[in-house]
């Protein structure tokens, strides 16, 4: 049954969209979670893996900048589906690749993994809020995008666990097959096309780039791609090196992934407070308080004594920030664009925190291999993050602007954010 009444919504296809996008992130977390084991069992530093962090990660961006396209040409079910099954045949090359220990190797099978993964979210975004009314798309947009760090807190509380039971290989058959598994869940209980409250037909001229900086959206556009980018530096530093960062800590690393864990953890809870938040602040400002809790939180993780707990409470504090701060990048798109060029806009707005996500690794990669001190690492890594507050400002202003502007002068898209 589509949605069709003012406020309602599909559920079915948000929880399966939902979970979709924890499978993302659990892959995602694989390699982060695998590396310090891996690092030990091929007799190499871990900065020896920043190729393949970064790698998968430019897999991602090409994927969420050809989402917009592919969705203007193929139904959002099918793209779903088949980017599900990209990525979990990847994983499971990754998996069989591992004996061989190179770097070569894995770095390329990430990359086509990556491909996979970047389809997925501006995918499931897309199909959720077009089975959900106008007024709730927002809010379901934050919904499914929690599974990202559900499914990288998942690999967290699993990781060591995994680790020790079936080992790195093992850890990505898990990835691997489950999402194959999945996908066929999808195609069984996923509506027919055209069932959806904003059924249209693709239209090519949609997924132009252009179309994201007609008049009323070239500021805007250019706002959220800059928060984009800058929140993506931070997180992505944390998601991909925090098993790493805690063995400077002290943590050994079968119980460094718990870091990883109480990370999303806190992402988890920044992103379900950040669903009234949303509704009663406005996405743009709620923007401005989350990040800057997570920044708060990394400075006294990178700056106080604290012992193995009171570290791991502090990263679930950065998580609330930093990780809804990631989310929350995706409603700032949601909520920006009209239905149209909605995928094309999330895909470019989601590429651009990926890139962010390229170069806040890379570099936290020479750092490490560089021996700076952990401690270090993370009070450099809140200073994409206060610019990222800055973008936030910007863009409630120009919203505010716009509410208070003349109907007749008040650009059509930015009437209906908030």
């Amino acid at each position: 049954m589509s949605a069709t009444r003012a406020g309602s919504v599909h559920w079915t296809v948000v929880v399966l969209c939902f979970l979709a996008i924890l499978l993302d992130g659990f892959d995602t977390a694989a390699l982060s979670l695998a590396i310090p084991t891996m690092a030990a069992e091929w007799a190499v530093t871990p900065a020896a893996f920043t190729l393949a962090v970064v790698l998968t990660n430019i897999g991602v961006v090409f994927g969420y900048l050809s989402a917009g396209y592919l969705g203007a040409r193929i139904p959002g079910r099918r793209l779903l589906i088949g980017a599900v099954v990209l990525f979990g045949v990847a994983t499971i090359a990754t998996a069989a690749t591992l004996p061989l220990e190179s770097i070569a190797l894995l770095s390329a099978t990430r990359l086509v993994t990556g491909v996979g993964l970047g389809v997925v979210v501006p995918a499931a975004v897309g199909l959720a809020t077009k089975h959900s009314a106008e007024n709730r798309r927002e809010q379901v947009s934050i919904a499914v995008a929690l599974g990202l760090a559900a499914g990288a807190g998942l690999g967290g509380l699993l990781g060591g666990r995994l680790l020790n039971l079936v080992g790195s290989d093992g850890v990505f058959y898990v990835a691997g097959i489950v999402p194959l598994l999945f996908a066929a869940v999808l195609a069984w209980l996923l509506p027919a096309e055209g069932t959806a409250v904003t059924a249209t037909v693709g239209d090519k001229s949609d997924a132009k780039i252009g179309r994201l900086f007609d008049p009323g959206l070239r500021l805007p556009t250019t706002l959220i791609w800059a928060f984009s980018f800058l929140v993506f530096i931070t997180s992505y530093v944390l998601i991909s090196w925090i098993p790493t960062l805690l063995t400077g800590y002290g943590f050994s690393p079968s119980k460094a992934p718990l870091g990883l864990a109480f990370l999303t953890l806190g992402g988890i809870i920044g992103g379900l407070a950040l669903l009234p938040l949303a509704g009663r602040l406005g996405i743009a400002r709620a923007m401005i308080l989350m990040p800057a809790i997570g920044g708060v939180f990394m400075i006294i993780a990178a700056k106080a004594s604290l012992g193995d707990t009171a570290l791991l409470l502090c990263l679930a504090g950065a998580g609330v920030g930093v990780v809804s701060g990631q989310l929350g990048q995706l409603a700032l798109a949601v909520a920006t664009y009209p239905p149209g060029p909605r995928t094309t806009g999330v895909g470019w707005a989601a590429a651009l925190g990926r890139l962010g996500s390229i170069v806040g690794p890379g570099i936290a990669g020479v750092l490490i291999g560089q021996a700076l001190a952990t401690r270090d690492i993370v009070v450099a890594a809140t200073v994409p993050l206060l610019f990222a507050i800055v973008c936030a400002v910007a863009l409630s202003r120009v919203k505010a602007k716009a509410r208070v502007l003349p109907a007749a002068e008040t650009p059509l898209v930015l009437e209906k954010t908030r």
